[in-house]
């Protein structure tokens, strides 16, 4: 963890009022109509960068189109999840965030974070668009993620490191906001996927890298099973339990987050186009074979059903990741 922030409780458009202040302008969906909720909102300038920091008990927030309309201000927000998980989505992008994951997120297009277990806390770098705009160009995109075990990630929590130490001077603060820039630019002019080795064991991490990408490229399809991977990658399904166990997940678990956020962002697409798709249509286009498993996982993770989560049924209770 980078950073503390210490939490209180008070009401939600008190959250809601200081969140804007801020960040911009947001949505924050507490969940079960409640009025109050744990959290607390701070903004600080270190090292040449400025920081938000966000804690929070809620179920979700997000920016829509008419919360862009109302708020002038363009920012890059890189945010780092700090504690808890976070189902983040963002144009055709939808990722997991654990913590040390990082994403980029721009403030010119609608966002949505929806928050895993009891208490979520976030450090968010605000980086001004027009400027990541002129380095950058069309490469610049919202919704890149990055995983915490990327050697790149890794760079950036240490530049951030640094900038939290306690005394700088202008120069070295200047120094720090271009590794900054360089180490951003790297992420967004790389090919492909980020890399996702890790520090730990180098044959488990290299077999992890090569299993997440396997498992990217191939989640929709119904017919896939962990025997089947392993078979395919040429190692025993033992192999890739010690690979994902390294990320504190399974191949099991990582397939089936995999699926959900596929369906979740068909979803979020059927709910902004009232489009007529089918549930089930959504379900097995996405690798569920089985249409009442796929209701319950999605029920039991998320506590509504893939109805309501298009926003035809009441708000979002807490969610609860679960694996088959």
């Amino acid at each position: 963890m980078l950073t503390t922030l210490a939490a209180s409780t008070l009401p939600v458009d008190q959250f809601r009022t200081d969140l804007i202040a801020v960040c911009g302008a947001y949505q924050v969906l507490p969940g079960a109509n409640r009025s109050v909720m744990r959290g607390a909102v701070a903004h600080e300038a270190r090292g040449g960068f400025e920081f938000a920091h966000v804690a929070k008990d809620a179920q979700c927030i997000r920016r829509d189109r008419s919360d862009i309309a109302r708020d002038s201000a363009e920012h890059c927000f890189l945010i780092v999840q700090e504690e808890g998980r976070a189902l983040m989505s963002q144009r055709d992008s939808v990722s997991m965030l654990r913590p040390g994951d990082m994403v980029l997120i721009d403030s010119t297009e609608p966002s949505e974070f929806t928050f895993f277990g009891s208490y979520s806390r976030q450090l968010s770098v605000h980086l001004p668009r027009a400027e990541l705009q002129s380095r950058f160009g069309d490469a610049l995109r919202g919704g890149l993620y990055m995983p915490r075990t990327d050697h790149t990630t890794l760079a950036i929590i240490a530049v951030l490191a640094k900038a939290f130490q306690t005394q700088h001077n202008p120069r070295q603060s200047s120094y720090l906001g271009e590794a900054m820039y360089g180490l951003l630019g790297s992420m967004l002019f790389a090919s492909g996927q980020p890399s996702r080795l890790i520090d730990a064991d180098v044959g488990h991490a290299r077999l992890l890298e090569r299993a997440v990408a396997y498992i990217d490229a191939n989640h929709t399809d119904g017919e896939l099973t962990i025997p089947r991977m392993a078979l395919d990658l040429k190692v025993s399904s033992r192999q890739l339990q010690r690979a994902f166990a390294t990320l504190d997940t399974t191949p099991t678990e990582y397939l089936l987050q995999k699926r959900l956020a596929s369906a979740c962002q068909a979803l979020k697409q059927l709910r902004a186009t009232n489009g007529k798709t089918l549930i089930s249509t959504i379900a097995y286009s996405v690798g569920f074979n089985d249409l009442s498993y796929f209701n319950r996982i999605f029920r039991a993770t998320f506590n509504c059903t893939p109805g309501q989560y298009t926003g035809d049924g009441p708000d979002l209770q807490w969610p609860r990741l679960t694996a088959r």
